[in-house]
């Protein structure tokens, strides 16, 4: 019966592909758009996740994301130094600065690391040396920054950038994730740093634990030793994320959006399945006629729903890899987006509800179908 069934779905083959491209197109709104979001929200935590070396974030009690820090006093490092299980602190400086070059004035995020350490540093390198941060008055930037400040132009170091009113050379260009804030991100010691910004207080302190400890019974330690918030790295990333979900628009704009594409998909398909069922009566009043069961009927239809989905949902997700593979190689602000297995899966769970509803919404006037039927005219 299922072969016949595959049969009368093929059979009306523009009727067929209307529904697999209903499906396909559902499939590709909601799993780009819902990609996006989680590759977003992950970005607001990209330089806690990244951060080089750095177990735990120590701040401002009031803290409650990391874009916006308060700041806390420098002596604070000496006493997370003392805590037993912390392996080595230093002072981590974050801190908007305007950005003067040739082609542009904006704004920027300025990063004072430890020189000595360089706790919080990013980890991969397009070109140069943290340790070229050793020397006086020099800077690393961030690899979609330098394509900001100097557009269109190849990588080249020695380039001299006006920050807060202090020249600074370039040494390095940077390759971390792509930041929730889009502004170039400006690395360079904590004295680089103070001649930029006289007198600015760190906004974090930045812990390594020892080998072994347990990260969170360090940072339990140290708020109770300090009186300071401190987080380990899993915690302060999901703050940040929390943050971000509880006190913007992002995620209702994006519910928004995967809504329609679910609402939009269903609609569509549920329409085009209805009809279908409905010019194909006469066939389920004569295989009912011939003695098929409701079950059948409904094994039949099943069927039909499964294999339009499951051909919409491959060119759906299909689409949206391609999307993943080709677009953030070539737009910056799509930097490190991808497709997560685990919204590829619950997008096939809907498209896999939204045919199996609207297969049995359709399917009720079969059902309740008098063979006789087949005889009208």
């Amino acid at each position: 019966m299922n072969d016949i069934a595959l049969k009368i779905l093929w059979a009306d083959l523009g009727k067929a592909i209307a529904m697999v491209l209903g499906v396909a197109f559902s499939t590709l709104l909601m799993a780009q758009q819902a990609a996006i979001f989680v590759c977003l929200m992950g970005n607001s935590a990209s330089h806690i996740t990244t951060a080089q070396d750095v177990d735990i974030w120590i701040a401002d009690p009031r803290a409650d994301y990391f874009d916006d820090p308060g700041s806390v006093p420098v002596a604070l490092v000496e006493r997370v130094k003392s805590v037993p299980g912390v392996a080595y602190a230093a002072p981590f400086i974050r801190s908007s600065v305007s950005l003067d070059s040739e082609s542009l004035v904006e704004q920027g995020v300025l990063i004072g690391l430890d020189q000595n350490s360089f706790l919080g540093a990013p980890q991969a390198m397009v070109i140069g040396s943290l340790d070229a941060l050793r020397a006086a008055e020099t800077f690393i930037v961030d690899r979609r920054g330098y394509g900001d400040i100097w557009p269109n132009e190849e990588i080249v170091l020695g380039k001299v950038l006006e920050v807060d009113g202090r020249l600074l050379r370039l040494v390095g260009v940077a390759d971390p994730p792509s930041p929730f804030i889009s502004m170039p991100l400006i690395y360079t010691s904590l004295s680089t740093a103070s001649l930029v910004r006289p007198g600015l207080a760190p906004g974090f302190v930045v812990a390594r634990a020892k080998d072994g400890a347990d990260m969170k019974a360090v940072a339990s330690a140290i708020a109770d030793a300090t009186g300071y918030g401190a987080f380990d790295k899993e915690t302060f990333s999901r703050m940040t994320v929390d943050y971000y979900l509880k006190n913007t628009g992002i995620p209702i704009n994006f519910f928004i959006t995967v809504a329609l594409g679910f609402i939009v998909g269903a609609a569509i398909v549920a329409q085009t399945f209805y009809l279908f069922v409905t010019e194909n009566l006469r066939h389920l009043a004569v295989f009912k006629a011939m003695g098929a069961t409701w079950r059948q009927l409904v094994s039949m239809t099943a069927v039909q729903c499964l294999i339009v989905a499951a051909v919409g949902f491959s060119l759906g997700i299909a689409g949206a890899s391609w999307f993943f593979e080709t677009v953030p190689a070539k737009v910056p602000a799509f930097k490190g987006f991808y497709l997560p297995a685990g919204v590829a899966l619950k997008v096939g769970l809907a498209i896999s509800a939204i045919a199996l509803l609207s297969g049995a919404v359709s399917i009720q006037r079969a059902v309740r179908l008098a063979p006789a039927y087949v005889l009208k005219g």
